[in-house]
C-alpha cells in the first residue's frame, strides 16, 4: 500500500475553490457584496497580494459561514472532484489534502472526501504552498520514499514533487510553463487527465 498526498485546486477539483468559495459566498450573503468586489477589485488593481486578499476575505465570512453553507459548499466542490484523482487517493492507505485554500472549508471538504490529514492554509500564518507546505506534510507524518504517491497540477508544489524522488509523481492537466518547470528540474512525472 501506499501514502497519498493530494493538492486540492485543479487536482482533486477541476476548479479553483477560493474563487469558486467567494462566489458562494456573494450569493449567500448579501451584507458583504460590497466588501468582496472592493477586496476583488483591489486584487485585480495589484493593490494586494493574493494571500492578503484570501486573509482578508476569510476573516471576514467566516464569522457569517454557517454549517449549512459549508455542507452546501462542500457538496458543491465534491460535485466538481476528478474521479481518476479521487480513485488513486482511495486506493491509497493514507492520504494528505496539501492545499493553499483555507481550512475553513478545505477540512470539512476532505472529511467529505474520506480524507483525514489535512495540511491548509490557517488565518493569519503564511499561506500553506511551497516549502511551508511540505515541512507541514512532513510534520503530519509524510514520508517520502517509493511507497509515496504526489498529485499536483502546478509547479507551486515543486518542493512536494523533489521531496518525493523515489516515489510517484502525477501532474494533473499542467499548463506548458509547470511542464517546462518540471522538465527543468529533471522531475519524474506522469500525466493524469
Amino acid at each position: 500500500m501506499y501514502m497519498v498526498i493530494v493538492d486540492l485546486d485543479g487536482t482533486l477539483v477541476e476548479c479553483n475553490s477560493f474563487t469558486e468559495f467567494v462566489k458562494f459566498v456573494f450569493r449567500r450573503h448579501p451584507e458583504v457584496r460590497l466588501f468582496l468586489i472592493m477586496t476583488v477589485m483591489r486584487r485585480k488593481l495589484r493593490l494586494i497580494s493574493h494571500h492578503e486578499a484570501k486573509e482578508r476575505i476569510i476573516s471576514r465570512t467566516s464569522g457569517l459561514v454557517t454549517e449549512k453553507d459549508l455542507d452546501d459548499f462542500t457538496s458543491f466542490l465534491h460535485s466538481r472532484i476528478n474521479r481518476r484523482v479521487l480513485d488513486i487517493v482511495r486506493s491509497g492507505s493514507r492520504a494528505i489534502l496539501a492545499s493553499a485554500a483555507p481550512e475553513l472549508y478545505a477540512c470539512p471538504f476532505a472529511a467529505k472526501a474520506g480524507i483525514s490529514v489535512i495540511s491548509a492554509s490557517r488565518p493569519h500564518e503564511a499561506e500553506n504552498r511551497g516549502e511551508r507546505k511540505l515541512a507541514d506534510v512532513i510534520r503530519q507524518g509524510a514520508v517520502f520514499d517509493r511507497n509515496t504517491v504526489v498529485i499536483t497540477d502546478h509547479h507551486d508544489d515543486l518542493p512536494l514533487l523533489k521531496a518525493n524522488k523515489e516515489g510517484l509523481n502525477y501532474i494533473v492537466k499542467p499548463s506548458r510553463k509547470s511542464i517546462g518547470i518540471l522538465l527543468r528540474e529533471g522531475i519524474r512525472f506522469t500525466l493524469l487527465d
